[in-house]
């Protein structure tokens, strides 16, 4: 392996037990880093820098989803994992919402999710890399820097809707609504979306393996969740196979839907600035037969989609 294609990865645990084990399996494919006290990651991170950031959430010193957070803002290049148990949701939310996580793993881990997930994130790293080294950074056309910013909201809740028009107006977003499964399927073959805004369900329709379908067809689009349903497990696949960009609970307060959404407007306005590099967002395959089918059938039905993100 080159120089070029080694991946360095950071553990964080405050037992050294789990560091020493995670070592041992991983330092012959990896660059790989430890450290049993959060509170000195920021500090060794200013001195050497790593790809790929593997945190335990319960710590005593520091939570893992607060030394997330503290990297996504000094380091948002990174790809960061945290470590929970099934039952710990709002360290979940908090990782997803404040440190915009790419995987989330329960413990106590298998050994080969656990390779897996890095050897997939370690893949999106050199993949990235590679294309920075090589091709020359494409710069946006004035026009399609100047387009607004465009929100497809897929909700039949009126106090949804009258949020996210008074909000997308403030903000200068472009709103698109609709309130059926067809209707969404319809906008996103027809039109360009930068963020969607979407419930898990739509009367009988559950809209998951929707958005797996989108996490695979087009990962630049941000998915921001807004649901009344809390749950670990499905927090885990909507992180792992969805990709989501923020999951917000119902009834939806007014502060976090706007800070939501400004940060995916912002997220959208730096990537229009460097449109060919490829995103840091790779969606785990559905692993259930029947979500598999699911998806596979809504790939077919936004064939439209695909085809204009290929063209």
């Amino acid at each position: 392996m080159t120089t070029a294609d080694r991946v360095s990865i950071l553990f964080v645990d405050d037992e050294e037990r789990i560091l020493r084990s995670l070592s041992l399996q991983f330092r012959r494919q990896y660059q790989v880093i430890t450290e049993s006290n959060p509170a000195r990651v920021m500090a060794r991170l200013e001195i050497e820098p790593v790809d790929i950031i593997v945190s335990d959430q319960r710590m005593p010193q520091l939570s893992g989803s607060q030394l997330l957070s503290q990297i996504q803002q000094a380091y948002p290049n990174s790809l960061r994992i945290l470590l929970t148990g099934y039952s710990d949701l709002d360290a979940a939310v908090d990782a997803l919402n404040s440190g915009g996580i790419f995987r989330y793993l329960t413990k106590p881990w298998e050994q080969q999710d656990m390779a897996d997930t890095l050897a997939q994130a370690a893949e999106i790293v050199r993949h990235r890399r590679r294309f920075l080294a090589q091709a020359p950074v494409a710069v946006p056309t004035p026009a399609v820097a100047a387009q607004r910013v465009r929100l497809l909201l897929i909700d039949d809740d009126q106090e949804t809707l009258l949020l996210s028009r008074d909000i997308c107006g403030r903000l200068g977003v472009q709103l698109q609504a609709v309130s059926t499964l067809d209707g969404a399927l319809a906008k996103l073959n027809e039109e360009e979306i930068d963020i969607l805004l979407s419930d898990i369900r739509l009367g009988n329709d559950d809209l998951r393996p929707l958005l797996m379908t989108l996490a695979q067809a087009h990962p630049q689009l941000l998915s921001i969740v807004v649901t009344p349903f809390q749950d670990t497990q499905l927090l885990l696949k909507l992180i792992n196979q969805a990709q989501i960009f923020r999951y917000l609970p119902k009834p939806i307060r007014r502060g976090m839907l706007e800070r939501a959404i400004k940060t995916a407007v912002n997220q959208v306005e730096e990537a229009r600035l460097q449109p060919s590099v490829p995103p840091l967002r790779q969606a785990e395959a559905p692993r259930a037969a029947e979500e598999q089918s699911r998806v596979s059938n809504f790939m077919g039905m936004l064939g439209r989609l695909r085809q204009r993100l290929t063209a």
